[in-house]
């Protein structure tokens, strides 16, 4: 399996997400994660794969499930890298945490000079 830019920054920013989650006591089922969920659905594909992961993260955020999207940061292949991709959580992330995050990817991932 090819590791991308893409694919490890999207694991950064779900391990910065849960990590706040814990250290802050947040929940997932709020209406600011709920609205990125509707626009992710909006401006996704109809493919059956795709809108049965998004109906997954709906299940997550509804049961405010913190394990499950523990399980969807480190789930492997294909489907994690995509569920992460679609995850609606990134938006409990403030601007400065997000830029720690692209911070902490350029130095996994140094882009060549």
């Amino acid at each position: 399996m090819i590791v991308t830019p893409k694919v490890v920054r999207q694991k950064l920013m779900q391990a910065a997400v849960l990590a706040k989650i814990d250290r802050e006591g947040l929940r997932i089922d709020t209406d600011q994660v709920r609205e990125r969920l509707r626009v992710t659905r909006a401006h996704v594909s109809r493919a059956p794969y795709l809108t049965d992961m998004l109906d997954r993260w709906e299940e997550i955020v509804e049961g405010n499930d913190i394990d499950a999207a523990r399980a969807v940061a480190v789930l492997e292949g294909e489907t994690g890298d995509e569920m992460r991709n679609l995850s609606p959580l990134g938006v409990l992330l403030s601007e400065s945490e997000r830029l720690q995050v692209l911070d902490e990817l350029r130095e996994q991932w140094p882009l060549p000079r």
